[in-house]
């Protein structure tokens, strides 16, 4: 009865993938941008998967409440919470924020169900992360991790809070990947997605 968790869904590739895939029982699938969201439903439909998956139509971060998410005119996947994604981008969209840990609580999710966390919010990852709270360390995560789209603190905070709840670590790619410790965060400098639990 896993449950996959797809924050930043976009038009649900990952959550389609996931459940196709047949390692997981239901999907809970969150995505702020209107458009988006309409083909995330769409792909869900497509797919036979309504009645397995859960849309959240809101965005994640460390705290409650509302945020401005800058729109990219051409790239639906580089929405962003964090930072304007283009020089020539002028759309943005005030979205409403609840923390993971919140929002899966009220859900009815315990953390021995879930499966995974696939974390991919286009530079916001570390808020995501913090708002996870007491779930850290008793969750594996997939992350997106781009040290530099973060401010300085932000990559920091991060690298401290995954260092303090998990211990292995492996660079997700082409090649089967090695378990490495979570110091070697350190030494990531473009995206690499990574697993750690």
């Amino acid at each position: 009865d896993a449950v996959f968790v797809d924050a930043g869904a976009n038009i649900g590739t990952h959550t389609a993938y996931a459940l196709l895939g047949g390692r997981f029982a239901r999907a809970i699938s969150c995505e702020p941008e209107p458009k988006n969201l309409r083909l995330l439903e769409m792909n869900i439909a497509a797919n036979n998967l309504s009645s397995r998956v859960r849309i959240v139509p809101k965005a994640l971060g460390a705290q409650a409440g509302s945020a401005v998410l800058h729109l990219h005119p051409r790239n639906k996947g580089a929405h962003s919470l964090r930072w304007n994604p283009s020089y020539d981008g002028q759309g943005q969209l005030e979205v409403p924020v609840v923390r993971l840990d919140e929002m899966l609580k009220q859900e009815g999710v315990p953390p021995e169900q879930i499966g995974v966390i696939w974390i991919d919010t286009e530079g916001f990852e570390p808020q995501v992360v913090q708002g996870l709270g007491a779930l850290l360390g008793r969750v594996p995560l997939l992350i997106e991790y781009a040290p530099k789209r973060y401010a300085a603190d932000d990559a920091t905070r991060l690298r401290e809070l995954l260092q303090q709840h998990y211990t292995t670590l492996y660079r997700l790619g082409p090649e089967m990947p090695a378990a490495e410790p979570l110091s070697a965060l350190a030494s990531i400098g473009g995206i690499t997605d990574i697993l750690v639990f």
